[in-house]
């Protein structure tokens, strides 16, 4: 056999090495990319939907969940569910606490209308904080997966120093 077709195979082999080589790092640069974004969008969502939270304590007439706070944690699930398969359990909790909130103070805006001393003694900021702080708790477990999953460093909005909450 000849050399020349013999290196000119060598060649090809290479080059074709070469180009599947470089398309499966594009694909793996593009798909880390597409993940950090995705991740910079479930962040906002997450904190659009904490801000919220935040409000209720503020807020003297509970008006349900509305439709910021439900659109906030909507994208913040289906961003999770097409991108993060590995924060499933920890937005499950999240989920949780967002359900006791929503009944909690849904239960007591109807203790407040129907029975306002009672409503009084009934410690509702006491037990708001609480609910606060699992919102936080899981929230925080969220974001620290997150940044683990992503590699990107996470920073929280507002220090626990500069919190009105304890």
């Amino acid at each position: 056999m000849e050399p020349t077709p013999y290196l000119v195979a060598w060649l090809v082999a290479v080059l074709l090495a070469i180009g599947v080589l470089s398309w499966a790092l594009a694909r793996y640069q593009h798909n880390t990319d597409m993940r950090r974004l995705q991740a910079q969008q479930l962040l906002h969502a997450l904190h659009r939907y904490s801000d919220w939270v935040c409000a209720q304590r503020l807020t003297a007439v509970f008006q349900g969940e509305g439709p910021d706070a439900a659109a906030a944690l909507d994208q913040a699930c289906t961003i999770r569910l097409a991108w993060f398969p590995e924060l499933a359990g920890d937005m499950a909790q999240l989920l949780a606490v967002h359900n006791r909130l929503v009944n909690f103070l849904a239960s007591q805006q109807a203790l407040w209308l129907r029975d306002p001393e009672h409503w009084l003694e009934s410690e509702h900021d006491k037990r708001f904080l609480a609910l606060w702080r699992q919102h936080r708790f899981s929230l925080q477990a969220l974001l620290a997966k997150l940044e683990e999953a992503t590699s990107v460093r996470i920073h929280s909005p507002a220090p626990r120093g500069e919190s009105t909450y304890a």
